[in-house]
């Protein structure tokens, strides 16, 4: 008997948050083209910039995003010196913190950001959108493993 590829498709709860991501995760990295970021870039810089982060394994737990993931992505902006690696509190751990040209840049790109974050909010709807955040950590929450 063939399984029912049509319906693991439309019920699959990867295969949906997947497409969603990337179209998402699109319209941020063309939002964010005239400053020479992607949107994870800037996602990274703005978590590095608002938190204090122990660790590089902190960062990525807070943002769901594995080690080695997480060091490939860190790469360009330490090379483009937005980032600069720090020695936390006297131990091995390293940490990143943005360097006066890492702040410069996101403070280019935060009205495009707002931009597209904007389009976002008008198209759905404040509340609709809130209520998907909501949703979207029970997602989360519910594929901890």
């Amino acid at each position: 008997m063939q399984p029912d590829f049509r319906s693991i498709g439309t019920r699959c709860a990867a295969v949906r948050t997947l497409m969603t991501a990337r179209s998402i995760a699109r319209m941020y990295d063309q939002a964010m083209k005239p400053v020479g970021l992607t949107g994870t870039q800037f996602t990274l810089l703005v978590a590095i910039g608002s938190s204090d982060f122990k660790s590089i394994s902190e960062l990525g737990e807070t943002l769901c995003i594995e080690k080695s993931t997480l060091s490939r992505n860190l790469k360009p902006l330490l090379e483009a010196g937005l980032l600069e690696r720090v020695r936390s509190g006297g131990t091995r751990s390293v940490t990143h913190k943005l360097t006066e040209q890492g702040e410069d840049r996101l403070k280019d790109a935060i009205p495009l950001w707002d931009q597209a974050q904007s389009h976002i909010e008008s198209e759905i709807g404040r509340e609709d959108l809130k209520s998907g955040y909501r949703f979207l950590a029970r997602l989360r929450q519910a594929a901890r493993v």
